[in-house]
């Protein structure tokens, strides 16, 4: 349940990202901070939207296999999925630290403490429920 509210947290605030630099003041703190330029270029929306929908669809996904709600699709490709999600946040935890360079000072800080490190908790999360899946698997 702890790595589905998060994804779904973390995909709500990519939703209000795509229009917005909230809760940042202006678009420059919030690249600085967030996107790691200083140019104050906000992604694009579509872009941002994306990442969005696949995190709260990650945290469906994890809700799907721990069978907290019913599952849509065959059980064994809710699985590869699972798996597939663990990958993606423990290369995004792994490779976030080469991101740094040339990156906003505020966002090496953060991405080196936060960022990073709550992407390899989400990924030991996520691949927690894949073998704890796997173990049911008839």
């Amino acid at each position: 349940m702890a790595l589905a509210m998060v994804l779904t947290a973390i995909g709500l605030l990519h939703f209000i990202w795509a229009f917005s630099p909230w809760p940042f003041r202006d678009a420059v703190t919030f690249t600085k901070t967030i996107g790691g330029s200083d140019d104050g270029v906000l992604p694009p929306a579509p872009s941002t939207l994306l990442v969005g929908l696949a995190l709260v669809g990650g945290a469906v996904l994890t809700l799907m296999v721990n069978e907290s709600v019913p599952g849509i699709g065959p059980a064994w490709l809710r699985l590869v999925g699972m798996y597939a999600l663990t990958a993606v946040l423990l290369t995004r935890g792994l490779g976030g630290y080469f991101m740094n360079s040339g990156a906003a000072a505020e966002f090496q800080r953060l991405n080196t403490f936060v960022y990073s490190p709550l992407c390899l908790a989400l990924a030991a999360l996520s691949g927690t429920v894949a073998v704890a899946a796997s173990r049911r698997w008839p």
